[in-house]
Order: C-alpha cells, then sequence, then structure tokens
C-alpha cells in the first residue's frame, strides 16, 4: 500500500492503483476508493452520530431493496480497537455472487461506516487487501472534524476576516 489518505481526522493507508472518491455534505462525509476490478471500499462519518445498530440495520435494508436474494451474517467485528457493530452479506447480482463486509462504531466526531465489497471471483484476490485497508484505519482521539459550510464564506466576508479567524469564532 504506497497512498495514504488524510482528512478529516482520518487516516488509511491504500493500494496506489485504486482511484479515490471523496464526498462530503454538512451531515456526513463519505470517502471511497475503487480496485481496478469491481472490489471497493469506503467509509462514511456520519456526523450526528446515529446509532451504529441502526446505521448498519440501513445498509442491510438497501441491499435487500437492490438484491433479491440477501443472507446476512452476524460478525465480531473491530474498527481499531474499537468493538463495531459488524454484518456481512451474501447476494446474487448478474449470477455473480457478491460479498459485502459492513462495520460501524462511534468514535469521536461522529458513527463511523465502513462498507466494503466485491463479486466472489475477485475476492480472493481483494479480500486481504480490503482488510488491511480496514485495518491500517485510524482517527484523530479529540479532534472533531468540521465543514465550513457556505454561510461560513459568507460570513468570513462580509466580516472581512481570514480563515483563522473565522476557525476561533466557529470553535
Amino acid at each position: 500500500m504506497n497512498r495514504a489518505f488524510d482528512r478529516h481526522g482520518i487516516h488509511f493507508e491504500y493500494p496506489e492503483d485504486w482511484i479515490l472518491h471523496e464526498q462530503s455534505t454538512p451531515e456526513e462525509i463519505t470517502v471511497t476508493i475503487n480496485s481496478p476490478e469491481t472490489s471497493f471500499w469506503s467509509f462514511t462519518l456520519l456526523l450526528d452520530r446515529p446509532d451504529p445498530y441502526r446505521v448498519v440495520e440501513t445498509v442491510i435494508d438497501a441491499l435487500r431493496e437492490d438484491y433479491s436474494d440477501v443472507d446476512v451474517y452476524t460478525n465480531e467485528g473491530q474498527l481499531g480497537e474499537l468493538s463495531a457493530v459488524a454484518r456481512d452479506v451474501d447476494f446474487v447480482c448478474h449470477e455473480l455472487i457478491g460479498s459485502a463486509f459492513i462495520r460501524a462504531a462511534v468514535i469521536p466526531g461522529g458513527t463511523l461506516l465502513v462498507f466494503y465489497q466485491g463479486a466472489d471471483i475477485e475476492l480472493e484476490e481483494t479480500q486481504l487487501m480490503l482488510e488491511r485497508i480496514t485495518k491500517s484505519l485510524t482517527w484523530e482521539a479529540s479532534t472533531e472534524p468540521r465543514m465550513i459550510d457556505v454561510l461560513d464564506l459568507f460570513e468570513l466576508a462580509e466580516d472581512g476576516k481570514n480563515e483563522d479567524e473565522l476557525d476561533e469564532d466557529l470553535a
């Protein structure tokens, strides 16, 4: 693993040939890395701190809406040093068996959801890498991620403040 993500108080390592995408809203931050094939790994930091069990069940419900044949298995999971709500899911998609791995825990700054999946024909090669990415995941213990929204930027412009002054006002 030759690349590292280090933003929003979250850090992880991933392979150089995987592609990273990031999406942010005032409620959540989602980062997804895609393998050269079909496997992917993602985390979502839900800033309003929903219950991890509810988060995992919501993901499973979405999988059940998308796929007709879904099997869910309870697993013992870890995210860093924390016990996580963990479910493994098998599903059928276009005559392939897909597997998804769902982990969620409350961390400083929100509820962290880790979700990764792949098709059975490539998981023999990618599952170990997906698990290595998950094991490399760390977060800052005391820093709460903060997103500057559009209103903050308007306030900055109106008051003639620089970013450091805005940070002090928002803290």
